[in-house]
């Protein structure tokens, strides 16, 4: 039979070793608990980052939506300056065949130099009479 203090000696013992593998738990579990929170950490990280990146993405589709815009009404512009420009040529086109038709009609210098000497002989022949 088992005495009294032997029986306390195999408690004592059995909780000896029932605390020490609680302790090696209580450690394994705080190990995965550091691990848990250093990649919760690097996690959050990296969401802090993404959504850095989209907001700067986000600024920059915005700059460009404006310069969009910008370019836009520019070119608007430019298509009115450009119609403007052609109806002008074509004002300018039809000034020109006038002008040629005018010109058709007159005497050419070389004519008008032939004419004058031909209207000096005859004033000289008008004197001489």
């Amino acid at each position: 039979m088992i005495t009294e203090k032997q029986l306390d000696k195999r408690l004592r013992k059995q909780t000896e070793e029932i605390k020490r593998h609680n302790d090696v738990l209580y450690e394994k579990f705080r190990g995965d608990i550091k691990t848990i929170g250093e990649g919760w950490d690097a996690t959050s990280k990296k969401v802090d980052a993404t959504f850095d990146l989209v907001g700067a993405l986000n600024i920059k589709v915005t700059d460009l939506q404006l310069k969009v815009g910008r370019l836009e009404k520019r070119i608007v512009r430019l298509e009115k300056r450009i119609t403007k420009i052609e109806k002008d040529i074509e004002i300018m086109k039809s000034d020109v065949s006038f002008i040629k038709n005018e010109l058709k009609q007159k005497v050419d210098r070389d004519e008008f130099v032939a004419l004058e000497k031909r209207l000096i002989l005859l004033e000289n022949k008008f004197k001489r009479i």
